[in-house]
């Protein structure tokens, strides 16, 4: 199975020489975190705003439910919307809402059914069925992100796609989906 992640802004990153990157890199401000804490680990802070990160699993090893928790993160953290592209009807908010209670990054003070409220409201979900149907909607999705870029809305920062094998696999000719993984995208602000 494969699922892929973006993390999305509005522009692209200024030049650097090496010392300013790895000031910033020390700095972490350039990073989405995963909602999970090993994983932020392993990529030192989550993320990178700009770059793809590809994370590859076996079928049930957990993919998915590292998709809910960075959906989960992002919108709990009031770090933007998420939009999560669903090809395999694994996207579950009975997973999520439960997963809210277990979730401790906010900083506001509220009562359990309007945080659910709060961050559920912040993730978009749609079903998609083919790959066609994929390139159709990501072409939207970047003419809703050019006018994101000139307003000061609530904006998509994550780009979730669960599973692109199961969109793929039969174009390549594979009844196995195994071994097509999962990708982050992300931009600067």
């Amino acid at each position: 199975m494969r699922e892929i992640f973006m993390t999305v802004g509005s522009r692209q990153p200024p030049w650097f020489n090496g010392l300013e990157l790895l000031e910033d890199a020390k700095q972490n401000k350039h990073v989405l975190p995963s909602g999970c804490e090993g994983i932020d680990i392993l990529l030192e802070g989550g993320f990178r705003i700009g770059q793809l990160t590809e994370i590859v699993g076996p079928s049930s090893s957990g993919k998915t439910q590292i998709c809910l928790r960075s959906a989960l993160g992002v919108a709990d953290m009031n770090l933007g919307s998420v939009f999560f592209l669903d090809t395999c009807n694994s996207f579950s908010s009975n997973r999520i809402a439960s997963m809210i209670n277990q979730h401790t990054a906010t900083s506001v003070e509220e009562d359990e059914e309007t945080r659910v409220k709060r961050i559920m409201s912040r993730i978009l979900c749609q079903s998609v069925y083919d790959i066609f149907e994929l390139l159709d909607i990501l072409r939207q999705l970047e003419n809703r992100l050019s006018y994101q870029e000139k307003s000061n809305g609530n904006s998509i920062r994550l780009l979730i796609i669960d599973s692109i094998a199961t969109l793929i696999a039969p174009i390549i000719g594979s009844k196995n989906s195994q071994g097509i993984h999962l990708f982050y995208y992300s931009e600067l602000d």
